[in-house]
């Protein structure tokens, strides 16, 4: 028998979640500051996010290369705060650690992970460079003996593997538990590849699939696919939700609209216009904060620099100094921080910000319900 996560867990997998890709807060020796950690996750709970995702590349990856000094405190600490937060919200929140390794350092993680509590592993290629598909497709089956798989395409740029459309009809039909799958190739072609894969194995009830594509968040949410089952039979499926570095700041925001689009797609055919707006708002904001003019060299720089914007942390500090921020890039920030006021949510975390320094997950229940006039309303707020 494979772990499996709960029934409920699954069900809100399938039914579509919004989680976030957890950052890292660092204090000057670079050792995990706790505090502003704790502070990070009780934002990401209050603002409304079903669930986080930790030791994942927003996470920064090289907490993967020390074990014990830091991705099992982290873990651990970040479950503990899950788990208080859940108490205040009155909700299960879903759980994902990040799987990174070769070999028994893979599996050592999916243990511990699986162990403290996570639902599920996302399990980065990144390290496989070099290996066949035979040898890929063995070591996920180890992982998937230890935790469930949430597979990951993570985009070539950072360093994930091109991964074609055989290796995803093999990685859907022989890894029984893998429950989801996030897919961020930031590339359309490969993208429905994937979603393809998924159809034509014939397991489309039973992977979620969840994006990645910060360069595309709204159209891969709204969209709808359609291919023939092994049965020749039409299937119809979405994108269900999304594991976004982007939802890690301005994340209130993120999930109000968010909520918005679920609404909207299961009462009506049509897609408003004012989502395709608001869809290359978006995207405009992650060409600058993931650094795309300098090939996201300092995309975890971005996502960390729009935090300290917003007091949620001290100061803009990574574990390797070649992921800083680029030359050119805090003007670009500065351009889109200043043009999109619409997408920020300075008011809710100015107004709480205290409280979660203080140990409290508070602020979930002012949770706003868009509708389209709101929507109208946020597009017409452009700075120019």
């Amino acid at each position: 028998m494979f772990p499996m996560p709960s029934k409920d867990v699954l069900k809100q997998l399938r039914k579509g979640s919004f989680i976030v890709a957890h950052p890292l807060a660092l204090t000057k020796d670079l050792y995990i500051d706790f505090r502003r950690q704790s502070v990070l996750t009780r934002y990401y709970l209050s603002s409304g996010a079903d669930g986080v995702a930790i030791g994942v590349h927003t996470t920064q990856f090289k907490v993967h290369d020390d074990f014990d000094k830091y991705y099992k405190p982290l873990l651990t600490h970040t479950i503990e705060i899950i788990k208080e937060c859940e108490k205040n919200i009155g909700r299960r929140i879903i759980r994902i650690a990040g799987v990174v390794g070769r070999g028994e350092d893979g599996v050592r993680e999916a243990k511990l992970a699986y162990d403290l509590g996570y639902d599920a592993g996302l399990v980065s290629l990144h390290k496989l460079k070099g290996l066949g598909e035979d040898e890929i497709i063995s070591y996920l089956k180890k992982i998937s003996q230890e935790i469930p798989v949430f597979g990951f395409y993570l985009q070539p740029a950072v360093g994930g593997l091109p991964l074609r459309y055989n290796f995803w009809r093999r990685f859907v039909s022989e890894i029984k538990n893998l429950i989801a799958i996030k897919i961020a190739p930031f590339n359309r072609y490969h993208t429905i590849e994937v979603i393809r894969a998924v159809v034509e194995s014939g397991r489309a009830d039973e992977i979620a699939l969840y994006t990645g594509n910060d360069d595309n968040i709204i159209i891969d949410l709204v969209n709808k696919f359609v291919f023939k089952d092994p049965r020749g039979e039409i299937v119809e499926t979405r994108i269900v939700g999304g594991l976004l570095g982007h939802w890690a700041f301005w994340t209130r925001r993120s999930v109000e609209i968010f909520r918005f689009i679920k609404r909207w797609i299961s009462s009506h055919d049509e897609i408003p216009i004012e989502l395709m707006i608001l869809n290359n708002h978006v995207t405009d904001v992650n060409k600058a904060v993931f650094d795309v003019d300098n090939n996201f060299r300092g995309s975890i720089a971005g996502v960390l620099e729009m935090l300290r914007r917003s007091g949620l942390l001290e100061e803009v500090r990574l574990l390797d100094p070649e992921e800083s921020l680029s030359p050119g890039q805090l003007e670009e920030i500065d351009r889109v921080y200043k043009m999109y006021p619409h997408l920020r949510d300075d008011d809710f975390i100015n107004r709480f910000i205290n409280e979660w320094f203080n140990d409290r997950c508070v602020g979930y229940d002012t949770l706003k319900e868009f509708d389209l006039k709101d929507l109208k309303d946020l597009i017409n707020m452009v700075s120019r």
